[in-house]
């Protein structure tokens, strides 16, 4: 069985630090990336993402979340001071797997800006190009872990999130909002990816937001617990409003009434019968 390492840099506790504030919502841009426009150049490509992180940041959005596809085959060194500069230190950038030589391996390295610094994790699933790939590319080994506003958030790629093994592991940590940076997909792929962020949602007890390219619409998907909204919530543009301090209050403040089967990570012993 495939064994997953935390890095202790991402690691954290699921109680907020002492005297930390939990906003009520905290706003999240899933940033609508055209993968199929025309192709620009590397500098009007990295202009292009530093705008979109500006724009973020000026809409009042503290999480942004790029797709997967958005560096169409590029690296992201050019543009990460760029990024940190529009950001600030108090937002979190998430890249999804860009190429990247790391030593004699081709791997797809993640970027993540945090506290104002930047961390990375090559992608756990490939996909089936990536893996077709002369020479392949090599998987990652870290499930990417980051703490933010008093919450642990999650960043996965797309097949991630299918994966039993990787919701066993969120639920462990008690991760409470799981950000999907989605490839475009066929109609097959796109309906599987949806089901499972519906019922992951359930089972952790979190929110779970996909963010696919700009051919696809974004999406949020919220526990079905006393207090949340049952409906699908509707994004204003690209940004989603994630209702913060009623996700930590699920694990912070628990009802006995209400079923709430995220909160124990093993309920069941394994039997054969």
């Amino acid at each position: 069985m495939r064994k997953f390492i935390f890095a202790a840099a991402f690691l954290a506790a699921v109680a907020p630090s002492k005297g930390e504030t939990i906003p009520e919502f905290v706003k999240v841009r899933a940033v609508a990336w055209d993968e199929n426009a025309k192709a620009a150049g590397d500098k009007e490509w990295a202009v292009r993402v530093v705008a979109e992180v500006e724009s973020a940041a000026k809409a009042g959005a503290e999480i942004i979340v790029f797709p997967e596809g958005f560096a169409r085959g590029r690296g992201v060194e050019a543009v990460l001071d760029g990024v940190k500069l529009a950001a600030g230190k108090d937002r979190l950038v998430i890249f999804a797997g860009a190429p990247h030589q790391d030593g004699k391996d081709s791997v797809s390295r993640a970027r993540f800006l945090s506290g104002g610094s930047w961390q990375w994790m090559d992608k756990l699933d490939l996909t089936p190009a990536e893996r077709a790939q002369k020479p392949p590319l090599k998987p990652g080994m870290r499930l990417p872990l980051l703490r933010f506003r008093g919450a642990v958030v999650a960043a996965l790629p797309a097949y991630s999130l299918l994966k039993p093994e990787i919701a066993a592991s969120l639920k462990k940590r008690g991760v409470s909002l799981v950000l999907v940076s989605a490839p475009a997909d066929d109609e097959l792929g796109r309906a599987r990816l949806l089901r499972a962020a519906a019922g992951r949602a359930v089972e952790l007890g979190a929110a779970v937001l996909i963010a696919p390219p700009a051919s696809e619409a974004p999406s949020l998907h919220l526990p079905a617990q006393k207090g949340f909204d049952l409906k699908a919530p509707v994004p204003s543009g690209p940004d989603f409003l994630v209702p913060w301090k009623k996700l930590l209050e699920l694990r912070l403040k628990p009802d006995p009434a209400e079923p709430r089967p995220f909160l124990d990570p093993s309920p069941y012993y394994q039997v054969e019968i």
